[in-house]
């Protein structure tokens, strides 16, 4: 029967903190950048031709490029629906509006003669880096196997952490037999089928608000450079929940796991590339993007609601509660980056834009008080080099301008086998402007695949889920000439 009143154990495991592992360096290194209307709807390929709010971010030479002060705001709207396979199929959805972009650039002439310099340029541009916003669920109806199994696991090796395990012995979900053997209702009655239900919340986002400086060297070489202070705003949560709809069990009617972490970060660092005209028509561009230390502050908390059919100790209790926090402060770098790209421009006419980015995660390395040497080993043979490419067009027609953009994202795991690109962006977009002002609608879709993992069986076998994520993101510019 279940126990009326807690046995004292020996702890022989260390309180488990939330600790670093290589998705948190891959999650806080990787960029997506969000720019301005024009910006999206080219996919971010025009880091050759400059002259562009968004591209400062990748290429600083672009600011060189304006010919004008102009002042932007970029509103947007994004739309994210989730594709889940665990033991069926599922389907999540959610939707934000958000400001990804904004800028001004103040230019400024210079008279002929003035050492080659045509014009000096300096801006402030604030661009999401990385958007985080996603719902993914998993539901099983007839369950083969609980999270309790995972609990009973640790437990059975000796195993305890306030985080987890702990919990759900304070909860009553984990018995003791008279030999000393853990069990759960689910072990001690024989039976599963539980209904279960299993979400994944994540939102934030990863910013960058920058200072560039622009050089026009007559109209044959662009140079920039940018002052980055970059600010990490994370969030997550996972909840399991377990429900004895069929009444399998005698005493076990529902229980909720849940957990929850809240991270905040900051960095500086810099960034310096070049734009070339060697002929009319081509522009050649390169940039390189310093290594960033991030400053990380989490919050982490885990709870557990356990409800039963029948009073579980000797205070009568039907509902039982515990619940574990902790803080943790560590510093995680991001390697360097390195872009190249091609532009052809033909007339006011046409503008191709072409990058290729680089990147090795591998490179990613934890700092912390704490002992993590395990945890930068496991980055160095997890995580490695990637190239991304991404390739857009514009036609001007009159005072408008059409556009559509292809992105790839290079998978950021080393050993990988199947695909070779992880995200892929499509986008499209129309823009009108004048002498004064000039506005641009865009809509991007962007596509990633991932896997999640759940939480283990009594086997110690890791139980995951697939799931595909899109992402739409309708992007609206306002900006003014003066």
């Amino acid at each position: 029967m279940k126990k009326v009143s807690l046995l004292v154990l020996s702890f022989l495991g260390a309180m488990a903190l939330q600790a670093q592992d290589y998705t948190d360096a891959l999650r806080y290194s990787e960029s997506f950048v969000e720019g301005n209307g024009r910006y999206m709807a080219m996919a971010g390929a025009t880091t050759a031709l400059g002259g562009n709010v968004g591209s400062l971010s990748v290429n600083p030479a672009g600011s060189a490029v304006f010919k004008k002060s102009v002042f932007e705001l970029s509103p947007s709207y994004q739309y994210t629906k989730s594709e889940n396979y665990f033991t069926g199929y599922d389907k999540a959805f959610s939707s934000k509006i958000r400001i990804p972009s904004l800028g001004l650039v103040a230019y400024k002439p210079m008279k002929q003669n003035s050492v080659f310099v045509s014009g000096l340029s300096f801006a402030f541009a604030m661009n999401a880096q990385n958007r985080y916003d996603e719902t993914i669920k998993y539901t099983t109806k007839n369950a083969t196997n609980s999270l309790t199994d995972d609990f009973v696991r640790l437990a059975s090796n000796k195993k305890w952490y306030d985080n987890y395990n702990q919990l759900a012995w304070n909860t009553y979900l984990l018995d003791s037999l008279t030999d000393g053997t853990i069990i759960s209702d689910y072990i001690k009655d024989g039976v599963y089928g539980q209904y279960q239900d299993i979400s994944l919340d994540r939102a934030g986002v990863k910013r960058e608000y920058l200072f560039n400086f622009g050089v026009d060297f007559s109209e044959w070489v662009f140079v920039g450079a940018d002052l980055v202070f970059e600010n990490i705003a994370f969030s997550t949560s996972k909840k399991i929940t377990e429900k004895d709809k069929n009444d399998n069990l005698e005493y076990l009617n529902s229980f909720t796991y849940n957990e929850k972490l809240d991270v905040t970060g900051n960095g500086v660092g810099g960034k310096f590339g070049v734009i070339a005209r060697p002929i009319e028509y081509i522009r050649l561009g390169a940039a390189i993007h310093t290594p960033l230390k991030y400053n990380i502050s989490e919050d982490y908390e885990t709870q557990i609601v356990a409800n039963y059919d029948k009073a579980i100790n000797v205070d009568g209790q039907t509902t039982v509660k515990s619940k574990h926090s902790a803080t943790n402060d560590y510093k995680v770098a991001q390697p360097a980056k390195y872009v190249g790209s091609l532009g052809f421009v033909y007339k006011n006419i046409a503008n191709v834009g072409v990058d290729v980015e680089t990147m090795n995660y591998a490179n990613c390395m934890f700092e912390s008080d704490n002992d993590i040497s395990d945890a930068n080993e496991t980055i160095d043979t997890t995580l490695g080099k990637v190239t991304n490419l991404k390739c857009g067009g514009e036609f001007r027609y009159g005072p408008f301008t059409f556009r559509a953009g292809y992105a790839m994202y290079g998978n950021p795991y080393a050993n990988v086998s199947g695909d070779n690109f992880y995200r892929n962006d499509y986008s499209a977009g129309v823009g009108l402007a004048t002498n004064t002002m000039y506005c641009d609608f865009s809509w991007l879709r962007a596509k990633t695949k991932q896997t999640n993992s759940l939480y283990k069986n009594l086997a110690g076998d890791d139980l995951t889920a697939n799931s595909t994520i899109k992402r739409d993101y309708i992007t609206f510019t306002f900006g003014v000439k003066f």
